[in-house]
């Protein structure tokens, strides 16, 4: 279902979009998705010591520190390049992580951003054809690509969106960086819990189901790239989580 979403819209003002973002990075942190998602990105795509990530759709930063943490945990050392195509560029600074200064599309991505491609709940937001546009980018490219959703998409996960306006008016005033705004916009003027609500509506709705995935990489097929797709249980969210995994074969 393609209905809109208020974070989608150019015409959104930047503090209602920061905010939003904002939130969502702070839920991140106290739901154990990070784990979940490392787990298989490390043992689907299985990087070098060194792991370079670029993570398209960033917003705030969503769960990458986390995501840091839990790859410097199994010994990796990891450097994250976090684009977006409205560029936040005031998340919270960790040495490992620094931001693309320019818009960048994540169906053309440039040829000077490399990395292991990651997309935390983000793929939903596009259309059929620009979805498709992404996962064919990253196999033209031969790049590796992880795509996870933090959402089930089904009755359950739209059931638990009800939750959202208390979440908002309890986390708020914790969410990095700190903005004045936030708080006159969730308490005084109560535009961010009913827009974020809104929104968590519409992500549930639009979420991409396994089948789908596999629809859109039906054609893309060649001996040295392969498609892994499947669906991940978390514990604290309801369902299970559709992931999308693409990635070079690796020799031997």
């Amino acid at each position: 279902m393609r209905l809109f979403e208020f974070g989608d819209q150019p015409w959104l003002p930047r503090v209602l979009r920061d905010g939003e973002t904002a939130y969502l990075a702070m839920a991140y942190r106290l739901l154990p998705l990070a784990r979940a998602w490392a787990d298989r990105i490390i043992a689907s795509v299985q990087p070098h010591h060194c792991v370079t990530i670029l993570d398209l759709c960033s917003g705030a930063g969503g769960p990458l520190e986390q995501i840091i943490e839990e790859f410097t945990a199994r010994g990796y050392r990891v450097s994250v390049t976090m684009s977006d195509m409205y560029p936040f560029g005031r998340s919270r600074r960790h040495p490992a992580i620094h931001w693309h200064p320019d818009p960048v599309d994540a169906r053309k991505i440039p040829a000077e951003l490399a990395g292991i491609r990651t997309m935390f709940s983000a793929f939903h937001h596009f259309d059929w054809e620009a979805a498709h546009a992404i996962l064919e980018n990253a196999f033209r490219c031969r790049s590796p690509i992880c795509i996870f959703e933090a959402g089930a998409g089904n009755l359950l996960g739209v059931a638990s969106m009800l939750l959202v306006p208390l979440n908002v008016l309890a986390l708020m005033p914790f969410v990095r960086p700190f903005r004045w705004a936030y708080l006159i916009l969730t308490y005084l003027i109560p535009v961010l819990p009913l827009m974020i609500l809104w929104d968590g509506f519409v992500s549930m709705l639009r979420i991409y189901s396994t089948d789908q995935m596999r629809q859109m990489v039906s054609g893309l097929k060649a001996s040295d790239y392969v498609w892994e797709i499947g669906a991940l249980r978390v514990q604290r969210i309801p369902g299970a989580l559709p992931y999308v995994i693409g990635r070079p074969v690796i020799p031997g």
